[in-house]
């Protein structure tokens, strides 16, 4: 029973300790993100400069996504390698009882609790829109959000994950065990290129004729929502993971760059910051085409300077305070929003002379007490579910994607 309740917080050796912590920092700037879309009214005058911060929280979503192509590429990979296929069955009944619990219990919440409340207390004109919008619930039971507005208001990036993890492995089994070895790298890059191009296309054809509220709006619906106009930053997981898994020799430098190499990463995150800082997300321009790509490339450095055994953010990114965070991450993701707003609503209006850079201030406590509801929703939903996915992995003697990472690793950096 201890062990049910108190699991997070104990540290897995087994994990690559940094990515806890950037999974942590990364979900922070989630916050501040989404708090500063529903509560901006509170400083119409908000300095531009200050805005595109606020708004670039959402380039937390391609460390995620990047990161998840990582994780699930890499042990695949390893699979298909030693043995020419995958065990698909086995993919999927872990990916379904990691992930499907949460979810639909969070669904069944939606439609049965949030939405008749927001419906009761909505003004009739507004209650009716709600009364209208409970019916598109179907699109998230689907996981197909991404492409038709469901009930969820981040069910779009949940989709796109999820049609991820469905269409992979098959990709895996029919099409690149077929490719010769030594085209095989250049066949994923091809692939990666193709969201590049679609965005190219539109935004010149389409995209850069409009402006103001169209622009923002053929923007998330046609490059930011959809899984084929944003599925380059996972694909990009996937090709790091390609040249961690078989082009070691590529990386010794970056493993092995000492005191440079420290310098490069905090350079890296200092891009970040500046980028996010002087690029207006919603204003056309070229940024828009390349937006993906090029976050999902920088965080891929964070992630290889990180993952160095003396690099002194990576040690920063690696303290255990981290790592019960790192593992509610999913359930404070789909709860986020529900907890966030009544608790950022009433701090923020407390505040009677609120300032520009309160927004992250606020942040912190808002986080923290997101992740306080997550863990109960964990414990409740996804806990239970992990240790049967724990039991079943144990009876198959079956390598997890831990520790072949950890054993990748050593052998990176020995």
């Amino acid at each position: 029973m201890k062990e049910y309740f108190l699991g997070i917080f104990r540290a897995d050796d087994k994990e690559i300790a940094p990515f806890n912590g950037l999974r942590t920092l990364c979900f922070f700037m989630l916050i501040y993100g989404h708090m500063y879309r529903s509560m901006k009214t509170l400083i119409p005058d908000m300095n531009p400069y200050m805005q595109n911060f606020l708004n670039n929280g959402s380039i937390c979503l391609d460390m995620f996504f990047s990161l998840s192509g990582f994780l699930i590429a890499t042990p695949l990979f390893a699979e298909i390698d030693k043995k020419g296929t995958i065990n698909w069955k086995f993919f999927y009944i872990k990916r379904f009882l990691r992930i499907f619990p949460p979810y639909y219990f969070f669904i069944i919440l939606q439609y049965f609790i949030f939405i008749p409340s927001l419906i009761k207390n909505s003004p009739p004109e507004l209650a009716e829109q709600f009364r209208a919008a409970s019916h598109r619930i179907w699109y998230d039971i689907l996981y197909v959000s991404d492409y038709a507005k469901g009930t969820i208001f981040h069910g779009w990036s949940l989709s796109l994950e999820e049609q991820f993890y469905i269409i992979y492995p098959i990709f895996l089994l029919t099409v690149f065990r077929k490719i010769p070895e030594r085209f095989r790298l250049g066949s994923l890059v091809a692939i990666t290129l193709l969201p590049l191009i679609y965005r190219t296309i539109f935004a010149y054809t389409v995209l850069f004729k409009t402006t103001g509220v169209e622009t923002v709006t053929l923007y998330n619906n046609n490059f930011y929502y959809p899984f084929h106009g944003h599925i380059d930053s996972i694909l990009y997981g996937i090709v790091f993971a390609y040249i961690f898994s078989f082009r070691k020799h590529w990386l010794e430098w970056f493993f092995n760059s000492g005191r440079l190499g420290t310098v490069i990463h905090a350079l890296t995150l200092i891009t970040i910051f500046i980028y996010t800082i002087f690029a207006d997300e919603f204003k056309a321009g070229i940024h828009q085409i390349i937006r993906f790509p090029s976050f999902a490339l920088l965080w891929i450095l964070v992630f290889i300077f990180a993952m160095r055994k003396d690099d002194p953010i990576g040690k920063f990114l690696s303290w255990r305070i981290f790592f019960p965070f790192a593992k509610l991450s999913y359930c404070a993701y789909l709860i986020h929003v529900v907890a966030m707003v009544p608790i950022s609503r009433k701090l923020l209006f407390m505040d009677k002379k609120l300032e520009q850079h309160e927004f992250i201030l606020y942040a912190v406590p808002v986080g923290l007490f997101v992740f306080f509801c997550a863990y109960f929703y964990y414990l409740l939903t996804e806990r239970p579910f992990t240790i049967i996915k724990d039991k079943m992995i144990s009876r198959y003697k079956a390598k997890v994607t831990s520790q072949v990472f950890r054993e990748e690793l050593n052998k990176a950096t020995s």
